[in-house]
């Protein structure tokens, strides 16, 4: 059982300051007009991040090596998905799809974390 702590809520609004921050250096650095880089595609590494620590402070011990399971599961079923509805893999196309949809889980898995710990804590 863990305790509230300042560091917690820290690790709670942890995506929110990791997508203001990467909104702030695509807009400084024209990332999106150069190579069609958006907030989301920047946040992904520190969520993951987020992820193996607010999992480890939530149960006593990460979920990440799950997690990336669950994402390498992902690739294959969008592999087979390109290949089937579109009769070629697109190189570009899967994985901007790919990395978008890894944005995705990786903002609705933290969110997951947050309530539990927050049931945890109750």
């Amino acid at each position: 059982m863990t305790t509230f702590s300042p560091i917690l809520l820290l690790w709670y609004i942890f995506p929110l300051l990791v997508l203001l921050v990467a909104q702030v250096i695509v807009k400084l650095l024209s990332l999106t007009k150069r190579f069609q880089m958006k907030a989301p595609d920047l946040a992904v590494p520190f969520l993951l991040y987020g992820i193996h620590k607010l999992s480890a402070t939530t149960f006593g011990t990460t979920i990440f090596p799950y997690f990336l399971i669950s994402l390498l599961s992902l690739g294959i079923g969008l592999a087979f998905f390109h290949a089937y509805f579109y009769a070629e893999i697109k190189y570009g196309r899967f994985f901007k799809m790919y990395w978008r949809s890894v944005y995705l889980l990786s903002l609705l898995l933290h969110a997951i974390l947050v309530i539990l710990n927050i049931i945890s804590l109750v």
